[in-house]
């Protein structure tokens, strides 16, 4: 293990050498702001007109396009016979840190 890392550190700094050498200029990591997102989905049960749920979930995300697409994966993992009607995703003001939870 202690090899491994020793030899994944020396060939960062070879080839991080080799670039500095050449001119290369090496990509900026930019960080992504994450922020939470209150989720919401009112699903059909498939076989009924009447038989209707309403499904919460607070997603932790880039965007609310990407919060709504995690809720609908969970939705097509979790509650199977079920269409959804309707997505609102409305970003939770002040939040830092992330949480996962399925109300």
């Amino acid at each position: 293990m202690i090899k491994t890392t020793l030899a994944a550190l020396l060939l960062l700094n070879l080839v991080t050498a080799h670039a500095a050498d050449s001119g290369y200029d090496m990509p900026v990591l930019r960080k992504v702001s994450v922020q939470q997102y209150a989720a919401s989905a009112i699903l059909r049960k498939n076989d009924s007109d009447t038989t209707i749920k309403l499904v919460q979930s607070i997603e932790t995300a880039s965007s609310k396009e990407e919060a709504s697409g995690q809720l609908l994966n969970r939705i097509k993992r979790e509650a199977k016979g079920y269409a959804v009607l309707e997505t609102l995703v409305s970003p939770i003001i002040g939040s830092k840190q992330g949480c996962d939870s399925w109300i």
